[in-house]
């Protein structure tokens, strides 16, 4: 599913302060979750107002600093994943001041008894579901994108109706519903690229047909490749 710019997911937490720098907007969408954003968004129920003025983080991110949200130190997460993405959920300010208002990791335990379900009715490693839900949302069913990917799986609605899923704009921030379409998509893709993880990945960020393209390889898109590398460092650490 390609181009997820406004998602709530490990580069894109990260990168707030500088994805805020360039935005022109700080907007709040339908279901309270705030993010930045370079044009002003009207529809789907968000509003926007003008940023005055951008809060300055002590230090710039690292690779390191991403890899230690998802418990990862010292992981091979790609620095690009920093540069990822579009919706920059705010940190806490300098100093203190609370808990930014996306999920923590902790959250991912409210998950696994449907992960678990939902992977073993579409015959996937849940842990393979759960790296894919944390790099694309850190587990916030509420998140979505400019392009209109919703909820824990990032599912395009146009996607889900693909899947089978009726009125996917509302259906696809039910959580089992999210999960269910994207496992499902999820399977039609590894069935596609005879079971090989990665290539599936590649497809499920950038489409099928980018996979295609590129002669059933990895697509030369840093976004995707740092994505496919980002899934599988998760998914690596789950299975330890």
């Amino acid at each position: 599913m390609r181009n997820r710019g406004l998602r709530a997911s490990i580069g894109a937490i990260l990168a707030g302060a500088a994805s805020q720098a360039m935005a022109a907007f700080s907007c709040t969408d339908a279901f309270g979750t705030r993010y930045v954003s370079e044009r002003l968004i009207s529809e789907g129920g968000v509003q926007c107002v003008p940023i005055q003025a951008a809060p300055a983080l002590p230090k710039p991110p690292t690779a390191l600093d991403v890899a230690s949200v998802f418990g990862l130190p010292g992981s091979p997460v790609s620095a690009e994943a920093l540069r990822r993405g579009g919706l920059a959920l705010f940190p806490p300010p300098p100093g203190g001041g609370g808990a930014p208002p996306g999920p923590v990791p902790e959250r991912a335990a409210d998950y696994d008894a449907v992960v678990e379900a939902v992977a073993k009715a579409f015959g996937h490693d849940a842990n393979l579901l759960r790296a894919i839900v944390h790099v694309e949302s850190r587990f916030n069913p509420n998140a979505v994108s400019p392009k209109g990917a919703i909820g824990l799986m990032q599912v395009m609605p146009a996607t889900a109706e693909r899947m089978g899923l009726a009125d996917a704009q509302r259906t696809l921030f039910e959580p089992e519903a999210n999960l269910r379409t994207g496992a499902r998509y999820l399977r039609t893709l590894l069935n596609m690229f005879e079971g090989q993880p990665e290539l599936a990945i590649a497809a499920y960020n950038a489409g099928e047909g980018a996979v295609m393209k590129y002669g059933r390889e990895i697509p030369p898109y840093p976004e995707t490749q740092a994505y496919v590398q980002n899934v599988m460092a998760v998914y690596r650490s789950l299975s330890r």
